[in-house]
């Protein structure tokens, strides 16, 4: 999970209670996912900077955090808001361009150790599936980023034509399993159509 532990340390100061660490996953799900921040709160500000960390008072509301992204390279914008309910969290992640709208309703027990809050290798319970969770529920309808292209593994690594293992899909922007169309393993989401 390249990324999530640097961006943990260097946001540990802000992260005081489990619904913190809670937020700071998803922020790095979404960054790893082609966004940067652009800063904290519904509306812009003179302050704000394209950035990969979380913008300084991200954490400063414990009862709504609201963080707005931009596509690397590209105008798509979009903006997470994050409602604490007890011990659950509601994210909405809309596209302020198109008004998709995903959701996601997390109970942060089952994904953080409220005792570990400042240990990164033990603060998240079980990162693959929170990472998969995040991916699936809330990061999905959004499409790639303006200017990226999603490929499929026999392109990248020079092989010419398409293959029917895929790491990622170009067409429907779906995370492939790596298992070939149709075998046992496979997990897609969506058929590819190459």
């Amino acid at each position: 999970m390249a990324g999530l532990e640097a961006l943990f340390t260097c946001s540990r100061d802000s992260i005081s209670c489990p619904h913190d660490a809670m937020v700071c996953f998803v922020h790095w799900a979404i960054t790893k996912s082609g966004f940067q921040c652009v800063g904290y709160g519904d509306e812009p500000s003179s302050t704000d900077k394209k950035s990969d960390l979380l913008p300084p008072d991200w954490s400063s509301n414990k009862e709504l955090y609201c963080l707005r992204y931009q596509a690397r390279g590209g105008d798509q914008q979009l903006l997470l808001k994050a409602v604490a309910i007890d011990s659950a969290l509601i994210f909405n992640l809309m596209n302020l361009s198109t008004h998709q709208l995903s959701d996601l309703t997390a109970d942060v027990n089952q994904h953080v150790n409220a005792d570990q809050l400042h240990v990164f290798d033990n603060v998240y319970k079980d990162v693959s599936s929170l990472s998969t969770e995040v991916e699936t529920q809330l990061l999905l309808i959004h499409s790639t980023p303006t200017g990226q292209r999603w490929e499929c593994r026999s392109q990248r690594e020079g092989r010419g034509r398409h293959t029917s293992i895929c790491t990622s899909c170009r067409c429907c922007h779906t995370q492939l399993c790596g298992a070939p169309h149709g075998s046992p393993g496979h997990s897609l989401l969506a058929k590819c159509s190459l």
